[in-house]
């Protein structure tokens, strides 16, 4: 994607695993930390290691991606020229904001910043900068350098623009970017999350049966199907016709609301790749395989 310099500032797991899918992707790619060279070396090397291991890139790859990395303990010299920078530094508001004053002194305007902050909504991220409109959040989905999915969520004087150049540039990086319109406490997945993980709690704690049989029933049945399909998508292929016919099917008045979400499940099967369905009859049979070849990996097929 062009000639894209890329900082991570934090080189945790987040920042390390994110700077690895930028450096297998091309970009010019630097890490920035408080702590010595050679440790961010081996975190980087280290989440390496793991991809090489899963099959998600070659040794020949990551030695080539590990060698052409650069690392600083000067942000001011390591922001210099840069298109991107991942801030990834823990969750302290005055810290990110005295950070991203000394990126803007360096960058100007153009380089785009994205918090990974999972709580901080980024109007506060904004307050005081130089240059507010470069500032969202870009907040990955733990182990980030295998999950692709990124949240972004812009704050009140984000810049349209920086969005969709920051989704480009993670779509550049492997990542599948997914925009957040508001700014809500959890964004969209841990919001999603949590109110799974408070209904698994909940029939635990109320006898319904057992931990292990809870993370069963959700790892082969609902969590198998959002694996693949989402949720929508995968409640609308469940009745013939979609969300247009699921208020007869289940004896329900119908709402303006199911045509929105109808609308959205037939703009998105447009949207799919071929190879992967971009018809109800083609995802279906791209479901099926999906779930045939998870199965395999449980032993189950």
């Amino acid at each position: 994607m062009g000639n894209i310099k890329a900082v991570f500032v934090g080189t945790g797991m987040i920042g390390a695993g994110l700077a690895a899918n930028a450096m297998l992707n091309g970009y010019q790619t630097v890490l920035y930390d408080v702590v010595p060279h050679e440790k961010m070396r081996q975190n980087i090397s280290h989440i390496l290691d793991i991809l090489v291991g899963a099959g998600a890139a070659t040794r020949e790859q990551a030695d080539a991606a590990l060698n052409a990395c650069h690392f600083s303990n000067d942000l001011e010299d390591a922001v210099k020229g840069a298109n991107f920078v991942q801030e990834c530094i823990p969750e302290r508001l005055e810290l990110k904001k005295s950070t991203y004053a000394t990126i803007q002194k360096v960058t100007g305007p153009d380089a785009i910043i994205c918090s990974s902050t999972s709580k901080l909504f980024p109007t506060k991220l904004q307050e005081g900068s130089l240059y507010p409109q470069s500032i969202l959040v870009g907040h990955p989905y733990n182990p980030a350098y295998l999950l692709p999915l990124i949240e972004l969520c812009g704050g009140e004087q984000t810049a349209p623009e920086a969005i969709e150049k920051a989704k480009e540039i993670y779509t550049g990086m492997g990542k599948v970017a997914v925009v957040c319109k508001k700014e809500i406490y959890g964004f969209i997945v841990n919001r999603l999350s949590w109110a799974a993980l408070d209904a698994a709690k909940e029939c635990v704690r109320d006898g319904v049966c057992s931990v292990e049989d809870m993370d069963k029933a959700i790892m082969f049945g609902p969590g198998m199907r959002m694996a693949v399909t989402g949720q929508l998508l995968t409640i609308s292929l469940g009745v013939e016709g979609g969300f247009r016919a699921i208020a007869d099917k289940y004896g329900e008045e119908s709402t303006p609301w199911n045509e929105v979400y109808a609308q959205g499940v037939d703009e998105e099967i447009a949207n799919r790749d071929p190879s992967i369905g971009n018809t109800v009859d083609s995802v279906c049979k791209f479901r099926d395989y999906a779930f045939a070849e998870l199965l395999k990996l449980h032993k189950l097929l």
